[in-house]
């Protein structure tokens, strides 16, 4: 367990390349949205990677910049809180659309998803931190938004995003957001964990 905790966003990493391989080698045959699904599902695992692991102090931003903790090694998010909502959000969350590429609602929640990560990056965390940049941001933008633009045009195109799944796939954003992000930070935190994170996971966000 303690090695999943320290690595579970490299083996997010390994998978995201996996998925990639798989889906250049089957471009031709795969349906083209099953093909967009798993590029966002890739998308949600390097900007995983880029917030724990490289450049990787997205939690000492969180704990310090966001909630000005005198324990941002552990409070309140901390290394096993991270893995646990970081994980249910890709292969609860982004990967069951992948297999179920018909219910429409099911893959538009996860766009959303990405569009609300440019927001909460690029806006909300930059100006907290006050700065231009911090782990998650380029992923979002590079990734998250293009993805998720070219599976809300193919889907308009195939006339398959009617207003029942814009309001179930919004419900759904929301739900999951609240539950994840919002409650799942405050539900997990410890101020005596023993989850600590490393010093490049805080980088220059530390007690001082």
């Amino acid at each position: 367990m303690n090695m999943l905790r320290k690595h579970w966003q490299d083996l997010g990493l390994i998978i995201a390349l996996l998925v990639c391989i798989y889906v250049t080698m089957n471009w031709g045959t795969l349906p083209r949205i099953n093909s967009i699904l798993w590029l966002s599902f890739v998308a949600i695992l390097l900007h995983q990677f880029e917030e724990y692991r490289w450049p990787g102090y997205f939690a000492g931003l969180f704990n310090k910049a966001l909630f000005h903790s005198d324990t941002p090694e552990r409070y309140p998010l901390n290394q096993q809180s991270a893995m646990i909502i970081n994980l249910i959000i890709a292969y609860v969350f982004y990967l069951p659309a992948v297999f179920f590429p018909s219910i429409v609602w099911l893959g538009l929640a996860p766009i959303l998803m990405g569009f609300f990560q440019i927001i909460w990056h690029g806006f909300f965390a930059n100006i907290k931190a006050k700065s231009i940049y911090n782990p998650g941001l380029f992923s979002a933008i590079f990734l998250h938004l293009p993805v998720g633009i070219w599976y809300i045009k193919y889907a308009y195109e195939q006339n398959i995003l009617t207003p029942t799944n814009w309001i179930l796939s919004t419900i759904y954003f929301v739900v999951a957001v609240y539950v994840l992000i919002v409650k799942g930070n405050m539900w997990l935190r410890n101020k005596n964990s023993s989850h600590s994170f490393s010093q490049i996971q805080l980088g220059s966000y530390t007690k001082k």
